[in-house]
Parts: structure tokens; sequence; C-alpha cells
């Protein structure tokens, strides 16, 4: 619930505004303490009804505010989803910017990680997500395509990420061995057969001098 600091926020209490004496009456003070109870659950629902009048604090008023916008209710999407999507549909930005559209995507996208790259020179972008997280690709689709501008165009693209290390492992029933010289442009050829695979290992030598004072000679070091 939105914070309502110019309404009572405490629990109503409503002997707190008569005399103390009559509290110790149990039939006065039992009525009382109904009155507070009916009194504080009017208070309460006050401010959610209030909350309803806003889009950050809107819950079950979100049907609404979908109806007005003309947006189609799933409520199987998050209350912060369906508010993204309603604060869009509500927003005329002045110019359409990369943070517009990231925050525009991100109502679409479940951990809200979505991120733009542009493209100025081929009039394109491309919408980056990682995988799995796309609420609605239809609403996802619309929404760009509502907002975005005619001449430029768009691609989603999903990216995974991932810590994984992958190993393998084999046996060689024959190789050949070239000895080369020191070259960082060593290149090998191989047929076409898929018999055959190649590859090579290049070594670069550095030539180190250390001068060790007095009568030392200079020490060669090949690393």
């Amino acid at each position: 619930m939105s914070d309502h600091n110019w309404m009572r926020q405490s629990i109503v209490d409503i002997l707190q505004y008569l005399p103390a004496f009559l509290a110790h009456s149990q039939q006065f003070k039992a009525t009382n303490d109904a009155d507070s109870k009916e009194h504080d659950a009017v208070r309460i629902d006050l401010q959610d009804v209030l909350d309803q009048f806003y889009v950050k604090s809107a819950t079950w008023g979100l049907d609404r505010w979908e109806e007005l916008c003309g947006i189609s209710t799933d409520k199987t999407l998050s209350d912060s989803v369906r508010r993204s999507t309603i604060i869009a549909k509500l927003q005329n930005p002045g110019s359409v910017t990369e943070v517009f559209l990231t925050n525009l995507i991100n109502g679409y996208i479940a951990d809200q990680q979505g991120y733009i790259i542009s493209y100025p020179s081929e009039y394109r972008i491309e919408v980056l997500y990682h995988g799995g997280q796309i609420t609605d690709y239809e609403k996802l689709r619309t929404a760009i395509s509502t907002y975005i501008p005619a001449h430029i165009g768009y691609k989603l693209v999903t990216i995974t990420k991932t810590d994984l290390e992958y190993h393998g492992a084999g046996t060689v029933q024959c190789y050949r061995k070239n000895i080369v010289d020191m070259s960082v442009k060593y290149n090998i050829n191989v047929d076409d057969s898929p018999r055959y695979i190649a590859g090579v290992v290049v070594h670069n030598y550095k030539l180190i001098k250390i001068s060790g004072g007095g009568n030392r000679p200079w020490l060669n070091l090949q690393i």
C-alpha cells in the first residue's frame, strides 16, 4: 500500500478521545472497541480505493486501467508487468530514445534485463534478452511497433549466458607431426576428407639480455 500521510496511519481507538474512566465500564469499552474496529476497517478500505487511482499503486484496479487504455487483461502476468504496459501506453514521449525503448521492452521481460543495441548507420536496432524471459511475444512486438520510428527496423535476439565448461576427449589413431620455424603466420592445409583434423601450435621466442654487473657475462634467455 502507498503512503497516505494526509490520513491517519495508526489504528483507530475511539476511547482515546473520551474520558479515561469510561474505559472501566466493560460494556462501554466493548461497544467502543467494536466501533473502533469498524472505523479502522473503513480507513484501510479508503486507502486501498485511493491506491487504485494511481497506476503505480493499483492492484485490483488494474483491470479498469487496462480497459481505459485498450489493453487486453491477462491476469497471468505480474502486477509490475501490467503496470509497465499501462504506463507505456499512457505516456507520450517527446522522442523515442534507447532509454525509452529499454524501459518499454522490459515491461514484457520477466527479469527486466533486456537492452537495446542501436545501429544508426543501418537504421535498425536489436533487442537483446535472456532466453525464456519474454512474457508475451505478441504484445512485445506490438509495443515496439507502436513507438519505434517507421524508418527503423528491429530484431529480437535471444542471448544465453552460462559459466559451464565443456570438456572433450578422444583417441588418436594416427597423426602427422610437422616441425616448423618460428612464425605467427603458419598455415596448415588438409584435404576435405572428414578423417583428418589438423591444428598447429605456434611458439614465439624472445631474446632477453640481462646484465649481471662487474665482470659477469651477459645472460641470454629464451622464453
